[in-house]
């Protein structure tokens, strides 16, 4: 006796036994009476000790670790049961809300359900042989409430086919790998047979899918766009990316390429960042005038540089998304890729494209008034509540003043004239606003036995913020020009000695509520006259002047006296200070340890505090990916001098920087890397700048 699809798919969703749930008829099924279609109901029906929790409560998935133990993989079966059972009766929901789509679709999704069933009694058989019964855990309602409200059966094969069932090419293939890794050789076959079945259902899905989406859409185009958030291609991926099982369902290669390099939150509130590396101009000017997108060539060229500083599933914002291929070889390389939007130079207003969900919080680089104004109608959408007045104001303008800065480190100084070590006082700058004032602070420090001066730009990068006047050398008109024009645009210019630098350093900091926390000490690698070659990463005092050595690590209470005092005194004492501007998050501190007029070794706590981002920053988040005991080093190229060492582009230069130090990793889950140098902005569209990271076994083979 045949019985009616439309019968059996009621059995199946509405069913409150799991018998009723997993029974397949051996009469036959016809699809003669399909009937009217159904409204998705409002609540799933199901055995009681099976019923979904929609109060947010969910089982703990147990970590991979745990999993030697037998009770532990039941737990995480039980997981995996759900998903399966929940599949089910989603196919069941959709014979029944669209029985007017094609017979062969509606037969082929009865076979999948069929084969969803057994799947869903060989995780239940399994998992009582752990000692856990199905129901036992709480099960979530996330897969029900994603699939269950879609429209047509096109929103059904795109978020049940092609995105759920497509990130299980990934995860059943994980955990089959990591069953056999502890032994269990039973469930790795389910998960193996279950992986084989995967491939067909996503193949089938589609199919469909192609033969429904827009016309002149490719297959990325269309999925992304039919996926309302918080679905999003990232849902269609697991840990381990799996191109081989895609291939094999019958995706392009276009499409694998785009899916593997996509991210976005599944759930987390991102954070939004943001390179704007001429905070100092707009922080100088107190004003976001002449603030515009594409203008700069620092900007355009390193904007990928944040993607470094960047948690999984955060958005980074781009004015033109790095190539594919760079893309995919940064993520080989084991850095996980942010969510990349675009934002358009040639907008009238500069500001952020609409983000159509909530933020965690906003990064960019330094909140200066270009920023403020970029992400003012951004504010609103962020959980933690922000303020134009708060973010920049003239407290914390001042932080970005490098008076502001000798004005601190010289009363730090003072504080500290106990300290034999460090510093005094009267070696930090002065500010002078008249040419006498310039050469009278000549004068001074002369007489103190530092005959070479630096004038600074009060606001200014190191770049193009400072000149050197050596002993014996006139003010050339040049130089005063230079300084005329910073009175005129900053109101002075900060005047110091030039000391005999032996070591110059960084302390990254994270400015929280609760106080400052050290993230990282970072050894900087510049030329005669101060100017920045290169970050050295997880080697601060590796192969240095043992007499260096010994002045920065002198134990003090068991820990180097270096590490000691940025921790226990500056640290806190430059929060005290920054709680006055309510200023917090990310800052660095320049410093340098030099040799005084007799030849003593001194440490200028204080060159001077930046409160933003720093490449010293990037250059720790990305040493972090290194094996330990290797070291690193970050440099910045000019297009200059590029062509200089006789390439005629970035292009040339990277592709042969790699084939002469080629990346190798680890063999880990989550591979390190052990050794290599390679870009860390696209060559491909870089115009001026190209930022390169390498990594040795010995400081003495880095290129510096």
């Amino acid at each position: 006796m045949a019985i009616q699809l439309q019968e059996f798919a009621k059995q199946v969703l509405f069913g409150t036994t799991i018998e009723e749930k997993l029974s397949f008829p051996r009469d036959e099924i016809v699809d003669t009476a399909p009937g009217n279609a159904i409204k998705t109901p409002r609540r799933l029906a199901r055995p009681t000790h099976l019923a979904l929790r929609e109060d947010g409560v969910r089982a703990d998935h147990p970590s991979n670790a745990k999993l030697v133990d037998e009770k532990e993989r039941g737990r995480l079966l039980h997981f995996f049961g759900n998903h399966e059972l929940l599949a089910t009766e989603l196919m069941a929901l959709v014979l029944l809300k669209f029985p007017d789509a094609p017979a062969s679709f509606r037969q082929g999704v009865l076979e999948t359900l069929k084969e969803e069933q057994i799947h869903t009694q060989l995780y239940i058989r399994r998992m009582n042989q752990c000692g856990v019964e199905f129901g036992e855990l709480p099960l979530s309602d996330y897969f029900w409430k994603s699939v269950s409200s879609m429209e047509d059966p096109l929103d059904y094969v795109t978020r049940l086919s092609l995105t759920f069932e497509q990130a299980n090419l990934d995860y059943s293939r994980e955990y089959k790998k990591i069953f056999e890794t502890v032994g269990d050789t039973s469930t790795a076959g389910i998960l193996d047979k279950i992986y084989r079945d995967e491939i067909d259902h996503v193949g089938f899905g589609l199919k469909w899918f192609r033969r429904w989406k827009a016309a002149g859409k490719s297959d990325w185009e269309a999925f992304r766009e039919r996926l309302v958030f918080p679905l999003s291609p990232s849902r269609a991926k697991g840990n381990f990316f799996n191109a081989e099982g895609r291939s094999e369902a019958g995706f392009d290669k276009a499409f694998i390429s785009d899916l593997q390099i996509f991210n976005q939150s599944r759930g987390r509130t991102p954070s939004v960042l943001w390179f704007n590396p001429d905070a100092e101009t707009f922080a100088a000017r107190n004003s976001s005038e002449g603030f515009e997108l594409g203008s700069s060539a620092v900007q355009n060229d390193l904007a990928f540089l944040p993607a470094y500083l960047s948690r999984k599933d955060d958005i980074l914002l781009m004015t033109e998304s790095p190539s594919p291929g760079f893309l995919r070889s940064i993520q080989s390389y084991g850095f996980h890729l942010p969510e990349i939007i675009e934002c358009g130079s040639s907008l009238s207003v500069p500001e952020v494209p609409d983000i159509p969900r909530k933020i965690g919080d906003l990064r960019p680089w330094a909140w200066t008034p270009d920023s403020v104004s970029f992400f003012q109608k951004t504010f609103e959408s962020v959980t933690r509540p922000l303020n134009a007045d708060t973010l920049w104001n003239d407290l914390t303008r001042r932080l970005f003043s490098k008076s502001w800065s000798a004005e601190w480190g010289k009363r730090l100084a003072v504080e500290s004239a106990e300290d034999d070590w460090i510093a005094p006082a009267e070696i930090y700058g002065e500010p002078a606003t008249t040419l006498d004032e310039v050469i009278a602070l000549r004068e001074r420090f002369g007489k103190l036995g530092y005959h070479d001066i630096a004038c600074k730009a009060p606001f200014g990068t190191a770049a193009n913020g400072s000149r050197c006047i050596l002993e014996g050398e006139e003010i050339s008109p040049a130089i005063e020009t230079w300084i005329e024009s910073l009175w005129q645009e900053q109101g002075s210019v900060v005047v110091e000695p030039w000391l005999d630098r032996v070591f110059d350093f960084s302390v990254q900091f994270e400015k929280r509520r609760e106080g400052m926390k050290t993230i990282a000490f970072t050894r900087l690698i510049n030329n005669a006259r101060g100017q920045f070659r290169g970050i050295v990463t997880n080697g601060f005092c590796k192969d240095i002047d043992e007499e260096v050595a010994r002045f920065l690590m002198t134990p003090v209470d068991g820990q180097p006296r270096i590490y000691s005092w940025y921790q226990d005194t500056v640290g806190p004492r430059l929060a005290a200070a920054l709680d006055e501007s309510n200023f917090s998050g990310p800052l660095g501190i320049d410093a340098f340890v030099y040799r005084d007029a007799l030849g003593e070794l001194r440490l200028k706590t204080i060159v001077e505090i930046n409160p933003r981002f720093t490449m010293g920053r990037v250059a720790h988040e990305i040493g972090e990916h290194e094996v330990p005991g290797t070291v690193g080093l970050f440099q910045i190229y000019t297009l200059s001098q590029v062509r200089k060492s006789g390439k005629p582009s970035f292009i040339e230069f990277a592709e042969d920087l790699m084939q002469e130090n080629p990346v190798t990793l680890t063999a880990e889950a989550k591979p390190r890397i052990a050794s290599g140098s390679f870009p860390l902005n696209d060559p491909l569209s870089a115009k001026q700048f190209l930022a390169v990271y390498h990594l040795r076994e010995n400081i003495g083979d880095l290129p510096v």
